[in-house]
């Protein structure tokens, strides 16, 4: 089951949209054209917006159109709209690789939040099989709201983050369509250098060349259509950065590469992260050099199933056409998965660019598939792309091996058990942590220690899966922890230990086998997160402390349960009211 909607954001009906007289400034910025200004797109006043979420149960991937973006002053006036086009987004795969859907010279001045329009009837999703789940829209226009007012001067770059919290968004059960998507979540700012993420690739044409300098500047486009512009954009090698021409050729030098580019022809694919408006480049690949045309015509996200290194075939389950959904989509038509072809020319990259073999396939992974044509199947794969590992969700059934293993039992509907990898959802499969990242599924992602583990936590684990199917070992190369969730009462509160005590009225996720109903122990971590009637835990103390006769204060605690002590709670996230 999915954590049910919490009120955390605002309705667009609340926003005055009719008085714009605070935003008279914004129309100066071309109303969405993705510019930017000089330089690479880099002025004192650029701002990138970016789209994020993390992975929920039951879900594989989970759609939805933004249709606007518009920023809202603090006293509640939305500016117009700044995206230049609407923009499909993934929040799921968004959790790997933030979406880069816009950049923008901004107004100086003090903005509470950010208000989002969808299309409606836009959202889809499919479960961990793959299978379409139908969804039912709750709203489609929303507000994500920064912690407090920020402000935009004119001397500073800066990266604003939308994160749209699918966790507290989707309620209902995969299992029993459809589900309610009510969205939900929140926005984030940082400035100047400071400013970096990772992202999604981005497509451009090259505009000019600086080889002294190992860079180019190329015109970006936020979807691999190419229909919602981004702006001018600096690309910036090192020497790392892997190079491949439009045959998936690698180039041996990056003199190599630069001699092949042509301002104002060459089209180029860019991976790496976003670091003070300039993208660090990891891979850059040629699309088109303008001369022989594009190297493909069709680019899926999908996951493989089915795979048959004999045949060198699998199904790939769609998740989304990031590009050619005009040539895609009549041959697709309803279907939800098609049969792949690859040979021994196709190049295949693992998650850190590196080239690899088939021997890297497998099941359950997350990829992106080029086709340089698409007529009937088999398609032929130009070019096999490894996004991330396969995903196992599931629970601790033990931690005896800690800090090198655990041990954990698959749900039932996992995708590993109906393909035979596990024998059912009894059976016990050993999960190696050694090199693995352990975190907590609440804001900010916090870093955990095998400390925290114990059994009956819930957790989703993104490795390699090896052995027989009635004892199998799993390779952990990221391990999300999924938090706990309760509804209660604060019965007393500790402030100098910054912990608190409340009674359980309703306990909907796990914290461990340690924690069962009743009243808890709360401490608080130093990077707990608060939400709703405060937005501090000094707030949150001030709140109990001034409760009137016959009030309550009510929060929903998100954290993981103390190994040692029973019924004690590690907090990494609060939302508060006072009832």
């Amino acid at each position: 089951m999915y954590r049910q909607l919490t009120a955390c954001v605002r309705r667009s009906p609340l926003l005055a949209t009719a008085a714009l007289g605070a935003f008279g400034l914004l129309t100066a910025c071309g109303g969405g054209g993705g510019g930017g200004g000089g330089g690479g797109g880099i002025s004192s006043t650029s701002t990138d917006f970016l789209v994020t979420d993390a992975t929920v149960d039951e879900l594989l991937a989970f759609s939805t159109r933004v249709a606007s973006l518009r920023l809202v002053s603090d006293v509640g006036f939305a500016g117009p709209n700044l995206l230049a086009g609407p923009v499909t987004v993934d929040l799921i795969g968004a959790s790997t690789a933030p979406r880069w859907v816009m950049r923008e010279d901004l107004p100086v001045g003090s903005y509470r939040g950010v208000a989002v329009t969808l299309t409606p009837g836009s959202s889809t999703a499919l479960d961990r099989a793959g299978t379409p789940v139908s969804v039912t829209e709750t709203s489609t226009s929303f507000e994500l709201q920064f912690p407090s007012t920020v402000t935009i001067n004119s001397s500073t770059y800066r990266q604003i983050v939308l994160d749209i919290d699918l966790g507290l968004s989707l309620s209902g059960d995969a299992g029993s369509p459809p589900i309610d998507f009510d969205p939900s979540g929140g926005a984030s700012l940082a400035v100047g250098g400071g400013a970096s993420a990772s992202i999604d690739e981005i497509k451009g044409l090259v505009q000019s060349i600086d080889e002294p300098n190992s860079r180019c500047v190329i015109d970006g486009f936020a979807d691999g259509d190419q229909s919602v512009p981004l702006g001018a954009v600096t690309v910036q090698l090192n020497l790392g950065t892997a190079l491949f021409d439009d045959n998936g050729v690698a180039f041996p030098t990056q003199a190599g590469f630069f001699a092949a580019l042509s301002a104002g022809t060459t089209l180029l694919e860019v991976h790496g992260g976003l670091q003070g408006g300039t993208v660090n480049a990891t891979r850059v690949e040629v699309e088109d050099d303008g001369v022989g045309g594009p190297s493909y015509i069709v680019k899926i996200d999908g996951r493989i199933t089915n795979l048959d290194t004999n045949a060198d075939t699998f199904d790939l389950e769609i998740i989304e056409i990031e590009k050619g959904s005009a040539v895609a989509s009549p041959v697709i038509g309803i279907a939800s998965q098609i049969a792949v072809s690859y040979t021994g020319a196709t190049g295949i990259l693992l998650e850190d660019d590196t080239p690899t073999t088939e021997a890297s396939l497998s099941d359950g992974q997350r990829v992106k598939v080029k086709f340089p044509a698409f007529v009937a199947a088999p398609f032929a794969a130009s070019r096999i792309e490894l996004e991330d590992q396969p995903e196992f969700e599931g629970h601790i059934t033990s931690v005896a091996g800690l800090p090198a293993s655990i041990t954990m039992h698959l749900e039932s509907s996992e995708p590993a058990i109906a393909s035979g990898q596990v024998l059912n959802s009894t059976t016990d499969v050993t999960v190696n942590l050694l090199s693995s990242t352990l975190f907590l599924d609440t804001d900010g992602k916090p870093t955990l220690t095998t400390a925290f583990l114990q059994p009956g936590l819930k957790l989703e684990v993104h490795g390699a899966i090896s052995g027989p199917s009635t004892g199998p070992t799993l390779a952990a190369t990221r391990t999300k922890i999924h938090a706990g969730r309760l509804e209660g009462d604060v019965v007393a509160v500790f402030q100098n230990l910054h912990a608190f005590n409340a009674t359980i009225t309703d306990l909907k996720d796990p914290f461990g086998n340690s924690v069962t109903n009743g009243t808890v122990s709360v401490t608080l971590d130093p990077a707990c997160v608060f939400d709703g009637d405060t937005e501090t835990e000094a707030g949150f103390f001030g709140l109990f402390n001034s409760l009137s006769q016959g009030e309550t204060l009510e929060v929903e605690v998100f954290g993981v349960g103390t190994v040692t002590l029973p019924n004690d709670i590690q907090a990494y996230e609060v939302k508060v009211r006072v009832n």
